[in-house]
């Protein structure tokens, strides 16, 4: 079936480019009056798009694009930005990260490949660029959709355009600029959940040659889980977000954009369900895993302790014989688990098995703050355009992660990020030879820095992960697309980039080591037997001579080490000193395109990108040396084929691929800390339909099909336990959409619009590691409204349902049931009806 649906795709790129002359020739014995006349009344518009730096129609740009308009968005519901995915074939962006607790993070994958980790130390696989601005981090950069001018997404590795590259796709946002015209708009909505919105912009002319644009918006919620132990509510909204430009043109050949935003939340953490929990009977348990650094070294024995049989057995807060295993008697007991009858104890008594209940009693916050400048300067030599794109952004955050999903402090993560980043991209375009050669000659600079202090509750130890992080990133790129004949260019383009990320991880300690409150433990290592490991590993020239070599306690520390002199105080989980990370490259891209009729476009391409490596920041108990990973590669091979049919009553566009997967950077656990791996090597085939149909002038519709074969070709050893045969996380086989506007009524009153749309995914897995309480069986999704607008055109009454089945599927999730013995997952927000008013000048 694989390779029928592959064949298929790229026989019918070929098909359909055989049989556009023929159409052309059909659509040419109407009258060119008569078509002039079809085009204006009626059809479908034509969407311009800026991926090549140039303002261009979407059927004549050789690249994979979903392209939605400010209309588009408004019609379909569109609130933020992962909600374009339900729209875009081979696209998944869920609005939630794995392990977090963040209301304004998003896990994003186009095309198979993205990331699911969001620390600061991991680069997303996606790029997000505002206004020309690349957001760095995937904690905020869940976009809300206000006073939007066009969300444009493209497949594929993105480098010779943009002076962030981004290796697996970007998704561009741009914002209605400010005009010289006097325009204000107003909104507000209400529905389930005590939903109040409310939305508005005025853009006033200051002058001749400078405009204002204002755009302020408050949206609101109660969450839709509720909290059982105290009556409290996760999943909410609570989110403020403005807006200030100013476009200023001094001559005609200058103009001068200068805006300002930010974005205050405060908000519950997101909604997280407790779906399954696993006490131990130890306490200390030894595993062996992959060592992926020398290559070809033996594996490692790492310490596995048990957050469970910590609370049930040994301790409460800290203070000794657990309220849990004082009750049972079954402090100390080998082999024997805790009651579900004792609601002291942890245990599977608090799943609740409703997405929409939980037993958490932990911290309940997801606060964010960002705010940031763009000064963007343009100025026309004639055929040559200079552009300066300026730029800082500031953003902090505190959210939590009750882990354990009961109504005790047992696993408990809290992120403090502050990150600051400063950005600055030159960009010469324009065209020579009489237009034969367009091009984009660019250069870039990428200043980040931040930190994340993260206290960690696990039972049997309190201790701080994070780090400081510091990057540079310098890049430079050109592209030219060069007119071979009127209608077939090349276009080659070629981007080299030099980047630099250190990471100090001296915050990261531990300050409670419960397992000295083991009466076995506690007769070795007063102290405790976690601040043994990192006084015998950390920093030390010889880990080994640090270890028994045999006996009962073979592979725990000698007691008594003296700590390295990169671990002061001798409680570091690793050396406290800065590790950097450098990578140079040069990454080519080139394409071929040729217009069979006006109407038709074929092309094909290839392109290559990277994503740099890192560190992981999450460690316990120690480790030797901070742990890395190196870059990932893709290399891209597409063939497209764009047509319109039917004087543009139908637009198909095909696009046929295969990527060769490199490096691939995963998330796979090592004891309690989900670390990135390079997994080895993977290939991706698949094809893309999209498609927009006006049968009639009160009719749009739009459909999407997208089919990707993901596979790994090689694996190496420190992916364990990931395999050849593991699918790829928050990756669909298939993915396919429709949606339908109807005109029904338009008179005297005004106008009446119904809607309804379809989006659906098969089934997919939301870890690298297969965790089958994270399986997603395939789901489909439906929305349905109406819209009323009056005679004037100046207001507009719109009612509506999202989720109209219900339908609770899978965003994400986390499965630790070895070390943290619990798994949480996220689910999709239920069905909830809408209604909103919007008055426009």
């Amino acid at each position: 079936m694989r390779k029928i649906a592959l064949c298929a795709s790229t026989s019918a790129i070929i098909g359909l480019a055989c049989l556009a002359p023929v159409a052309a020739q059909a659509q040419d014995a109407a009258s060119g009056a008569a078509q002039a006349e079809e085009q204006n009344n009626g059809g479908l518009e034509e969407i311009t798009v800026t991926a090549r730096k140039r303002s261009e129609n979407l059927q004549e740009t050789p690249v994979a694009i979903t392209a939605m308009n400010a209309e588009m968005l408004e019609s379909r519901q569109i609130n933020n930005v992962a909600q374009v995915a339900k729209f875009a074939p081979n696209v998944n962006i869920q609005p939630v990260a794995n392990i977090s607790g963040s209301s304004a993070s998003l896990t994003a994958f186009i095309r198979g490949v993205g990331q699911t980790d969001f620390n600061i130390t991991v680069d997303p696989g996606v790029g997000v660029y505002v206004d020309g601005v690349y957001v760095a981090r995937s904690v905020g950069a869940l976009l809300d959709m206000s006073d939007i001018a066009d969300v444009q997404i493209l497949r594929g590795p993105q480098g010779t355009l943009f002076g962030k590259n981004t290796i697996g796709g970007a998704i561009v946002v741009n914002s209605v600029q400010p005009q010289h015209e006097f325009d204000m708009k107003l909104e507000a909505a209400t529905g389930r959940f005590n939903r109040a919105d409310f939305k508005g912009m005025i853009n006033v002319p200051l002058s001749d040659n400078l405009a204002m644009r204002a755009v302020a918006s408050y949206e609101t919620r109660d969450g839709y889980q509720k909290r059982l132990f105290d009556g409290g509510r996760q999943g909410n909204k609570d989110s403020f977000g403005a807006r200030l430009a100013f476009k200023w043109e001094p001559t005609d050949k200058l103009t001068v954009n200068l805006s300002g935003d930010v974005n205050i939340r405060r908000e519950e953490q997101t909604a997280i369900s407790l779906i399954e929990l696993q006490d131990q009977a130890e306490p200390l348990r030894f595993v062996e895993v992959p060592n992926s650094a020398p290559p070809g070294g033996s594996n490692r024995v790492i310490a596995a302790p048990s957050s469970m049989y910590f609370w049930n057995k040994i301790s409460a807060n800290g203070a000794g014989t657990g309220a849990c295993g004082a009750a049972w008697g079954g402090f100390g007991v080998p082999g024997t688990l805790a009651p579900t009858s004792n609601p002291d104890c942890a245990s599977t008594r608090w799943i609740t098995g409703d997405p929409d209940t939980t037993w958490a009693g932990g911290n309940n916050r997801s606060d964010f703050d960002l705010w940031g400048v763009n000064l963007t300067l343009d100025y026309d030599f004639g055929d040559i355009s200079l552009k300066s794109i300026s730029s800082y952004r500031d953003q902090k955050s505190v959210f939590e992660y009750d882990f354990d999903g009961t109504p005790h402090d047992i696993l408990q993560l809290t992120n403090n990020i502050d990150l600051w980043q400063a950005s600055q991209e030159l960009q010469l375009t324009g065209s020579i030879l009489n237009d034969r050669v367009k091009f984009v000659l660019g250069g870039y600079y990428l200043k980040e820095k931040g930190q994340d202090k993260e206290p960690l509750e696990f039972g049997f130890a309190q201790f701080y992960s994070g780090g400081v992080i510091d990057n540079d990133s310098y890049a430079s790129y050109l592209q030219a697309t060069i007119k071979v004949t009127d209608r077939f260019s090349i276009t080659p383009g070629i981007r080299y980039t030099n980047e630099t990320k250190r990471f100090d991880p001296s915050f990261q300690t531990i300050f409670t080591d419960r397992s000295q409150l083991d009466p076995v433990l506690a007769s070795v290592y007063p102290q405790g037997a976690f601040i043994a490991f990192s006084q015998c590993l950390v920093g030390q020239a010889n880990p080994a001579a640090n270890l028994f070599p045999a006996g009962p306690l073979a592979g725990f520390p000698l007691p008594n080490c003296t700590p390295s002199a990169t671990n002061p105080g001798g409680n570091h989980t690793m050396p406290a000193v800065q590790v950097q990370a450098k990578a140079k490259e040069w990454t080519p891209a080139i394409s071929a395109d040729y217009k069979i009729t006006d109407n038709t476009l074929i092309y094909a391409s290839y392109s290559k990108g990277f994503k740099n490596g890192g560190f992981s920041q999450r460690i316990f108990p120690a480790e030797v040396a901070t742990p890395s990973f190196t870059p990932e590669f893709v290399e891209s091979y597409e063939i497209g084929l764009k047509n319109e049919l039917f004087d543009r009553r139908l637009r198909v566009n095909i696009a046929a691929f295969l990527s060769d997967y490199s490096d691939m950077q995963i998330v796979v656990n090592e004891g309690i800390a989900p670390k990135v791996r390079n997994a080895g090597a993977g290939r991706i085939k698949g094809f893309e339909v999209e498609g927009e149909a006006a049968p009639i002038d009160q009719v749009r519709l739009t459909f999407g099909v997208g089919y990707l074969d993901a596979y790994y070709t090689d694996i190496d050893l420190a992916a364990a336990p990931v395999t050849k045969a593991s699918k790829f996380a928050f990756v669909p086989e298939w993915t396919a959409s429709a949606a339908i506007n109807a005109d029904v009524y338009e008179g005297s009153m005004g106008k009446l619009t119904l809607r309804g749309d379809w989006s659906y995914q098969s089934s997919t897995f939301k870890d690298a590691v297969n965790s089958p309480q994270l399986f997603q069986p395939a789901y489909s999704v439906f929305g349905a409204s109406a819209s009323f607008t009056d005679r004037s055109e100046h207001f507009t009454l719109t009612g509506g349902v999202t989720n109209l089945t219900d339908k609770r599927y899978l965003q994400g999730g986390y499965v630790d049931l070895d070390i943290a013995g619990a798994a949480t997952a996220s689910y999709s927000r239920p069905r909830e009806w809408f209604l909103k008013l919007a008055y426009k000048y």
